[in-house]
């Protein structure tokens, strides 16, 4: 199996990764845009999923990565004060950027909802330990791939243009059962996402950025 494994070629090497880490999301998202399947919500049962699958594929595709050839240093995620201090300055620079957007919108008439009309995206209430955690899992798993898997795929065969239009491109098509209100949030954080690790390749702001986010979004609606 480990000498399968090392003999793939690159290109296997990503499609067998975006698959399994996106594959279920994109399949979810056609469904519902094909209206075989409800305006999605997220709510203590969706975060809860969550909370298995991804913990659950990171560690799979982790052990498939390594024997690869990845490591944490080769895509950037290195743990230290400093970076988590620029993590908050990004996360602050991608809701001022949201926030641009946002009134441009609403200045333009254009009113950006959820699918389905929605005003909201989260029912229910949640826990404070599945939010948290979640604000935690979440951020990691998405970034580890969507940025730094795939920028750094890009950069070291000399197409890093499209390694972050790669990055950005997946991001927004696996965020698209948010409808166009969820678009415009994600749009900004991609690009500046993509921007920032694809001139530092430091990861971990960029995972202290989403997880801040997460939990800023989700916190409102934690049951006290």
């Amino acid at each position: 199996m480990r000498t399968w494994i090392q003999s793939l070629s690159t290109n296997a090497e990503a499609l067998i990764v975006c698959t399994f880490a996106f594959g279920p999301s994109l399949f979810g998202i056609f469904m519902i845009l094909a209206g075989a399947l409800p305006a999605p919500s997220i709510a203590q049962d969706h975060i809860n999923r969550l909370l298995v699958f991804e913990p659950l594929v990171l560690l799979l595709l982790g052990g498939f990565l390594h024997l690869r050839g990845w490591t944490m240093q080769r895509i950037g995620l290195v743990p230290g004060w400093k970076d988590t201090l620029f993590g908050v300055g990004l996360a602050v620079a991608a809701y001022v950027a949201y926030a641009i957007l946002w009134y441009a919108c609403w200045f333009a008439h254009f009113r950006p909802t959820y699918l389905a009309g929605n005003a909201a995206l989260v029912h229910g209430r949640l826990s404070l330990f599945s939010v948290a955690a979640v604000s935690l899992v979440n951020p990691l798993f998405e970034e580890v791939f969507v940025c730094g898997y795939l920028i750094t795929l890009g950069k070291e065969a000399d197409r890093l243009t499209a390694g972050m239009n790669a990055s950005i491109g997946l991001r927004l098509a696996y965020h698209l059962y948010q409808g166009g209100a969820g678009v415009i949030g994600i749009l900004p954080f991609g690009f500046l996402m993509a921007l920032w690790y694809s001139r530092t390749r430091r990861l971990w702001p960029v995972i202290v950025a989403h997880a801040i986010t997460d939990f800023s979004g989700l916190a409102p609606f934690i049951d006290h």
